[in-house]
């Protein structure tokens, strides 16, 4: 859920950075490129396996930004377009397409995301870590709940990146 987490707080930060008018408008809709690279050594928490993980989340946002008649941001809805997630080690490599989609509401300032955000499947092997249905981030304690799929990294997960 971490590797979730981090472009999804980038871009909702990026996001409320746009200028605000005094006026009402109708909302603003942006693309906001990501691309980020981390690499887990052997024995973090993002990493179950024991050698280290490379991990590359490219692709768009859609950021769509409602304002208030003071020109204040209100509500945002997020989806990811062509969004790829990568696990790579020993010259072997696994995606997953991740389509989901996050709304912020400013007035409880938390962010809840929907939808399918991940599913690595091996063939021959099946599901080897996903996730999917709803989870809600409460921005001031940092405090996540969610509810769905949740298929954690694995033995599976590990053995088609192992050597």
């Amino acid at each position: 859920m971490r590797t979730l987490l981090r472009p999804i707080l980038i871009v909702t930060v990026t996001a409320l950075v746009v200028p605000m008018v005094a006026f009402a408008t109708p909302p603003t809709t942006e693309a906001i490129s990501f691309d980020e690279t981390s690499v887990y050594a052997t024995g973090a928490d993002e990493n179950p396996c024991s050698f280290e993980l490379t991990y590359r989340n490219e692709g768009t946002y859609l950021v769509t930004t409602h304002l208030d008649s003071s020109g204040v941001a209100v509500r945002q809805f997020a989806r990811g377009i062509e969004f790829l997630e990568t696990y790579s080690a020993n010259g072997k490599a696994i995606s997953s397409r991740t389509p989901a989609s996050v709304h912020f509401d400013a007035a409880t300032n938390t962010l809840v995301g929907t939808g399918n955000q991940r599913h690595f499947i091996v063939p021959g092997v099946g599901i080897v870590y996903a996730q999917a249905g709803r989870f809600v981030i409460d921005l001031a304690t940092g405090d996540v709940s969610s509810a769905g799929l949740d298929a954690p990294q694995s033995e599976d997960f590990c053995a088609a990146l192992a050597p």
